[in-house]
């Protein structure tokens, strides 16, 4: 069994429920906790912007290196968002006040 339709579907679905998770009641926890969420927002938009665009991009320009196209398209959304969600609370900005 190949691994990457798995790793495929937990980036399609696994992290966007994580997030969720992640996200319930955000107005009432610490600032660890939101900005660990919003960086695993970023993470994950950043990851699916990466796949699309090596989606996008015709197979062709990708002979010279298959296994990179494989493993963007894969792996990028579940990499993206995990490393957002881990690392968020060292760079994602202050939350902003409400209004």
């Amino acid at each position: 069994m190949n691994l990457a339709p798995l790793v495929l579907l937990i980036g399609l679905f696994g992290i966007p429920g994580l997030l969720m998770v992640l996200g319930h009641r955000l107005r009432g926890r610490t600032t660890a906790h939101k900005r660990r969420f919003w960086g695993g927002v970023y993470g994950y938009i950043l990851g699916m912007l990466l796949a699309v665009a090596s989606m996008l991009i015709p197979p062709v320009a990708w002979t010279d290196e298959p296994g990179l196209r494989s493993a963007l398209v894969h792996w990028a959304m579940l990499v993206g968002g995990l490393l957002g969600v881990l690392t968020g609370p060292m760079w994602a900005g202050p939350p902003r006040p409400r209004r």
